[in-house]
Parts: C-alpha cells; sequence; structure tokens
C-alpha cells in the first residue's frame, strides 16, 4: 500500500508533525514506519543478459579469409597454365624445323684391322685354322676404296705340318666384308697350301707397288698367298682381268722380279 506524501508527514497516532522526528514520533513516541521511495513512473524491467558472439565473429572471419585465400590460389593457378600453354604454342610455332638426318657413309675397310678380327672368327671356327689367301679389290690411291671387298680365307691343316707351304684340307672358312660387319660362310674347295701371317702388311705392300709403277686408278686389285714358285708368301697386284702385274716378297715388301 502507498501512503500519500500529506500523511506521511503526520504521526498516525497523534498526529503530530513527525518530518523531524526521526523514526519515532517526538510527541507520542510511536514508532513510525519507514516511508518506501516514492515512484516516479512505471516498473523497469529486468535488463536481458548480453550475449558473446565473439567466437562466431571469428568463425565467420576466418572462414572468409579462407575462401578468400583459395579464390586468389585458384586464380593464380588458371593465369600459369594459361601463360603455359601460350608460351608451348610460341615455342613449338618459333622452333625450327628438324634437320634432316644424314645417311651415316659406309666406313672403307681396314684391311690391317681386319687380320685380328677375322684370326679370332677362326680360331673359333677350328683351333687349327690356318690363313690361305687374303684379297682386296677395289683400290685407290690411298688404299681400299669405299665399297671395296675384302676376302679372307682359312682352312684347316691337312697334317701334322701347319708351317707355310704345308698342305690344307678341302675345308674352308671364307670372311668377307665391304666396310659393313665381317661375314663368314663354309665352303669345300680343292687343296691349297698354308700361307703364314703376313709380315708385309697390306698398306706397306701398296704402297711399294705404287711405288714400282702400279696405277692406282685403274680398278686394280691385290691378293696374299703362298707362292711354290718363290717358296714364299707373296702380294699380287692384278689387273681388272686377273693379271698379274706386280709380285712383292710377302715378308719385305721388296718387288720380286723373276
Amino acid at each position: 500500500m502507498v501512503v500519500p506524501d500529506s500523511l506521511a508527514e503526520l504521526c498516525p497516532q497523534c498526529g503530530a508533525d513527525v518530518r523531524a522526528s526521526g523514526s519515532r514520533c517526538e510527541s507520542c513516541g510511536f514508532w513510525l514506519p519507514a516511508a518506501p521511495a516514492p515512484r516516479t513512473g512505471p516498473p523497469m524491467p529486468r535488463p536481458a543478459p548480453v550475449k558473446d558472439n565473439s567466437r562466431r565473429i571469428a568463425a565467420f572471419v576466418l572462414l572468409g579469409g579462407g575462401v578468400f585465400a583459395l579464390g586468389l590460389f585458384l586464380s593464380g593457378v588458371l593465369v600459369w597454365l594459361r601463360r603455359s600453354d601460350a608460351t608451348a604454342v610460341t615455342s613449338a610455332a618459333s622452333a625450327p624445323p628438324p634437320a634432316p638426318v644424314a645417311s651415316q657413309p659406309v666406313s672403307r675397310p681396314e684391311p690391317n684391322k681386319l687380320f685380328g678380327e677375322a684370326r679370332r672368327k677362326a680360331i673359333a671356327w677350328h683351333q687349327d685354322a690356318v690363313l690361305v689367301s687374303f684379297s682386296a679389290s677395289g683400290l685407290d690411291a690411298t688404299g681400299l676404296a669405299t665399297q671395296g671387298v675384302v676376302e679372307i680365307t682359312y682352312a684347316r691343316p691337312a697334317g701334322q705340318r701347319i708351317s707355310g707351304g704345308a698342305e690344307t684340307s678341302a675345308e674352308r672358312l671364307v670372311l668377307r666384308t665391304n666396310g659393313e660387319a665381317l661375314g663368314q660362310s663354309e665352303e669345300r674347295a680343292s687343296t691349297s697350301r698354308i700361307a703364314p701371317e703376313p709380315n708385309c702388311m697390306f698398306e706397306n705392300a701398296w704402297a711399294a707397288a705404287q711405288s714400282a709403277g702400279a696405277a692406282s686408278n685403274a680398278g686394280l686389285s691385290m691378293r696374299y698367298q703362298w707362292s711354290d714358285k718363290h717358296a714364299r708368301p707373296v702380294w699380287e697386284v692384278l689387273s681388272p682381268a686377273g693379271e698379274v702385274l706386280r709380285r712383292l716378297d710377302g715378308v719385305s715388301c721388296s718387288i720380286l722380279t723373276r
């Protein structure tokens, strides 16, 4: 119950003025009730508690920043790919056409080197294989010309003696080359004589023949074999028709006149 302000100034028991009396009436000693503070308006509603949205805001900020960074990364990748494609197209367009592959020239046969390979093949064919003859056709001023043909023939010995001039059997191993791989085949022929490995090598014999007047541009050929007439191995310079033009000692490369 709200007491009017005019009545709150008087003692409820004796009616004396109690504005200066305090808690008891000075006139009659009546304990005065405490007057409630006057209200000036309707009661105020209790304020609602403030919600803390800082975590939600931080999450939205982080999510937005991540999306933005991902967009920048994808944009950079797309730009890089476009530049790479453009560079590749430009390089392909500006690159000179490939140069035509030049055909490899056929190598010039080197008779002196062929002896070693031929000997290995002959030993693999028969452990006692012996040399019978060596021939080279297609000569020029420097020796065997490109596409010149080399033929080396080995045989099996007919007896125990395998020195120069001894007889061979009919079995033959023929090795041929024109500058490529040294091919081989087996043949049978009449008996022949063993020719020891030449001490006067092909290039030396050809140079000596040229010094003795053998022409170097007439399609000549050379042959190495045992000579019963001279009782030694000899080099022979042959014409295109097979005529013997020069004979040389297979040991010393000297010209034989008889």
